[in-house]
């Protein structure tokens, strides 16, 4: 009894230090039933405490200003790039270990001139590593930079999609969904190996949110943590797609009924498509996500969002402030010089 006692003690004060560190464009939330041991608790403590010393002493997001001044040439950008690569590399190495086949979709609004700076030089490279290495890409840009903008997004209060941009979106995946039909996951789990969640919503989550735009929407998770109205079940009856993104796939401001996973789902019931996106994720979250949970619910195909903002998501005070896994990441030689070049003037 005490010793349950001091570990729903101790998980009270995890759920505290980690919510004390959220940032205004994703809040962090743990699974209540994960109850932790002595052991885990101390670390996961050491790494809150050490979290919240780097983020204080290093508040500053960089993100697009990274490529100012020709950033785009810099040593920064390149051990980003670096970076990017590797994690991707990894995560193509899981996900195709359990017989899945693995996608990569780039989803960017903008094109030409209009074409960020971050994307203009990301996603060459983006397709370059994904050529080099033969994984399956389909850039959606010119797509959607074709729709009207404020048809497709909910501008001019976010350029996050609308009803009719959702099901836009589910236009453009569901010829990659049709096309591997036949690929299956030959991996099985037992029960006792798999996690109770696999994704990192706050299990049967049910609440109206808005985020500061006047834009209320219906959020809600099933028992594993996914945005779906539906729990994941075994054995599998359909085939299984999991999708792993950001904010374009997590799609804020529409309810679950008008997202675009629930939208494919209602024109291909043979087809169960989980959606396992978080605000502000990218490729380093799909990565840890997909390796410690989502693996275990035996996806047939996995597709992962990307663009080029994944690149410069990974510079070390974006990671502080957003990653999924809240642990401290310490700044290279590189990404020090440029912090205090940049912020410490």
């Amino acid at each position: 009894m005490i010793q349950n006692s001091l570990k729903i003690l101790g998980l009270v004060c995890i759920l505290y230090l980690f919510n004390s560190c959220g940032d205004s464009r994703g809040s962090v939330k743990l699974n209540p039933n994960e109850i932790v041991s002595n052991k885990d608790y101390n670390e996961l403590k050491k790494n809150s405490d050490n979290l919240d010393k780097l983020n204080k002493e290093y508040r500053d997001i960089p993100d697009d200003k990274i490529m100012e001044n020709g950033g785009e040439k810099s040593a920064l950008y390149n051990e980003l790039k670096a970076k990017y690569k590797e994690q991707l590399l990894k995560l193509k190495k899981e996900v195709e270990a359990t017989g899945a086949k693995f996608v990569v979709v780039i989803i960017s609004p903008g094109v030409g001139r209009e074409l960020t700076a971050v994307n203009r030089y990301g996603h060459p490279f983006i397709k370059e590593v994904c050529k080099q290495n033969d994984i399956e890409l389909y850039d959606f840009s010119d797509n959607i930079a074709a729709q009207d903008y404020k048809i497709i997004t909910q501008a001019p209060k976010d350029g996050h999609w609308s009803k009719k941009g959702a099901e836009f979106l589910a236009s453009l995946f569901t010829p990659i969904i049709k096309k591997h039909s036949a690929d299956k996951c030959t991996v099985t789990y037992a029960d006792k190996e798999r996690t109770d969640t696999y994704g990192d919503l706050p299990p049967h989550d049910d609440e109206f949110l808005d985020g500061g735009k006047d834009l209320p929407y219906h959020l809600q998770a099933n028992a594993q943590g996914l945005r779906n109205n539906h729990d994941v079940v075994f054995p599998k009856t359909k085939q299984r797609v999991l999708i792993l993104g950001g904010s374009y796939i997590y799609s804020p401001f529409l309810d679950n009924e008008y997202i675009m996973t629930n939208v494919l789902e209602k024109q291909m019931p043979n087809v169960e498509v989980l959606n396992s996106a978080m605000i502000s994720s990218t490729v380093d979250d799909y990565l840890t996500l997909f390796e410690e949970k989502a693996k275990y619910c035996e996806p047939d195909l996995v597709i992962m969002h990307t663009n080029g903002g994944d690149i410069t998501d990974l510079y070390f005070t974006n990671r502080n402030h957003l990653s999924r896994k809240h642990i401290p990441y310490y700044p290279t030689k590189i990404e020090l010089e440029y912090y205090n070049k940049t912020y410490k003037k």
